[in-house]
């Protein structure tokens, strides 16, 4: 068997449609003193608090008081300032580099079950929206102060769970309006920094949060123009594990003996291999096909702000290695991967990948054997995928040949100005052929 290289780049051939969402965090008002009835939530969804006799109000999502046992307390974390990445025109300070960080939570009067509906729509488009799945919120008293003064900040806001010992805040960060000494600068006129946000999710095993938004430049004039790209100003920790899967490095490393939403990483590995399991070939031959998954390092615990449907909120990556071996010889394979959790309890999602980029000549390399590739292919990409979902365990394994048009192996260069930045109109994609592939559930 081989061991080949996971590509971070996925699948290219499988594209995701995102459709207006809304993260369920605390807008403008950082007073704490909102009504329990329907408050207004990001991007196109009502938030609707049902206050809770007390904070040992049993809910899905346990108590009030069992989330204050592990986040009722001060969180201490060393935390990176960022700088601009190239493309990107401002600057933070005074703190540069790490420093330490400490977070103190404290509990507020009340807890709230809190559910989300979308909006009212008035422009008679069909417009899809998804919004946050139902959670327990309490209300909090927040500190966040570093140690070199950039930071002295105090918010009550709403600290929310929807998994078992994870929870988290979301509270806007008005640049204008800042308690430390801290400076955020720009280095073009038109340039400005928006949508900040302080995030910071709370488990027994400690803290990770970060501080961004997105950096937006007007060229103005009468026919202004506006772009944006993410702007980061500062995580903490910078994880080493998830170092390797994002670039702005923050979370939480996990290792694989450790807990996270109810299950330990042995456990979520052990979830999506398969012993002998039945299978056919593209053919209609039938083998069983038996996948191995083995860790090769700690886990990232980092919680995306996608929605829940897409893999959004709180997850776990695991980088791995996969075995997948079928009893005919068809295929002896071995690749480097990740597993990625999300969820708890009857919501719990696992999946494992790997995707594999390959000349025509590394053929062999794939772990099929006995394929034949097409004369004027390009390429070789092979996708494997393993989920567990509502007790099943179910997944994938195919190699693909890939043709590409002369549009994309020898582009036209760029039309001049003004229009410029285009190819060759009309340019047709890769064309996909399927060589050999299994499916499977247990």
């Amino acid at each position: 068997m081989r061991l080949h290289q996971f590509s971070s780049l996925g699948f290219a051939a499988f594209t995701l449609a995102l459709v207006p969402a809304c993260a369920g965090g605390q807008s403008g008002d950082l007073s704490g003193e909102h009504d329990n009835g329907s408050e207004t939530a990001a991007n196109g969804c009502d938030e609707h608090k049902e206050k809770l006799a007390g904070f040992d109000a049993e809910t899905d999502f346990g108590t009030a008081e069992q989330v204050m046992g592990y986040a009722e307390k001060t969180f201490e974390a060393p935390i990176s300032w960022k700088e601009a990445p190239e493309g990107q025109v401002w600057a933070a300070g005074p703190e540069s580099g790490t420093g330490a960080l400490h977070v103190d939570v404290a509990r507020g009067d009340s807890a709230y079950l809190l559910t989300y509906t979308p909006k009212p729509n008035e422009s008679g488009l069909e417009i899809g929206i998804l919004c946050p799945p139902p959670q327990l919120g309490v209300d909090v008293h927040v500190n966040v102060t570093t140690d070199g003064g950039a930071l002295a900040e105090s918010y009550d806001t709403l600290l929310r769970t929807n998994a078992p010992g994870v929870a988290s805040i979301s509270v806007p960060f008005d640049l204008t309006k800042l308690g430390g000494t801290l400076v955020v600068s720009t280095s073009l006129t038109g340039a400005k920094l928006v949508q900040m946000s302080l995030d910071a999710t709370f488990m027994e095993a400690g803290m990770s949060g970060s501080i961004s938004g997105l950096q937006q430049i007007d060229s103005g004039g009468a026919s202004s123009t506006s772009s944006a790209g993410n702007a980061t100003l500062a995580v903490w920790p910078e994880s080493v594990a998830c170092r390797a899967l994002f670039d702005d490095g923050g979370g939480l490393d996990m290792p694989l003996a450790s807990t996270a939403l109810g299950v330990s990483g042995s456990d979520t590995l052990a979830s999506v291999a398969a012993e002998p399991t039945a299978v056919t070939w593209l053919d209609g031959a039938a083998s069983t096909l038996t996948v191995g998954i083995e860790s090769t390092g700690d886990g990232c615990f980092r919680v995306s702000d996608l929605p829940v449907e897409i893999g959004g909120g709180a997850g776990v990556t695991y980088p791995v290695t996969i075995a997948a071996k079928s009893e005919d010889g068809r295929l002896d394979g071995e690749y480097l991967g990740q597993v990625i959790v999300s969820g708890s309890g009857s919501e719990r999602q696992v999946m494992a990948s790997a995707y594999l980029e390959l000349s025509v000549e590394q053929v062999a390399e794939s772990g099929f054997a006995n394929v034949t590739v097409p004369s004027g292919a390009d390429a070789l990409r092979l996708r494997f995928e393993s989920q567990f979902g509502d007790g099943v365990a179910s997944g994938t394994v195919e190699l693909f040949a890939v043709t590409r048009p002369p549009c994309l192996t020898n582009p036209e260069p760029p039309m001049s100005t003004p229009g410029g930045g285009m190819s060759t109109p009309g340019c047709a994609g890769e064309t996909l052929t399927r060589l050999e592939g299994a499916a499977w559930t247990d």
